[in-house]
């Protein structure tokens, strides 16, 4: 499915995604969260130290990419940095 709007249901799916991502490069997280910030998208994280972690992307840059892609390519180059706060 890919992205055309923002609305609570893809931002749903959205978290959805990473969750499965998240789960599959064995990320633990006691919660995280999507959300619409102006003209962003906000990751939230919250990992072992009950801290929560900010990571923004632009909004305009995820119109017409799959939940799935977006995922992963906001994901992959902060991973390592995920497990450092796992």
């Amino acid at each position: 499915m890919e992205i055309t709007k923002f609305d609570r249901q893809t931002l749903n799916l959205l978290q959805k995604a990473f969750e499965i991502v998240l789960e599959q490069n064995k990320i633990p997280f006691k919660k995280i969260g999507i959300a619409e910030e102006a003209e962003q998208l906000v990751f939230l994280y919250e990992g072992k130290a009950e801290e929560v972690h900010v990571f923004k992307w632009k909004k305009a840059s995820s119109i017409g990419v799959s939940i799935g892609v977006l995922a992963q390519s906001v994901l992959t180059p902060i991973i390592p940095h995920l497990r450092l706060l796992s």
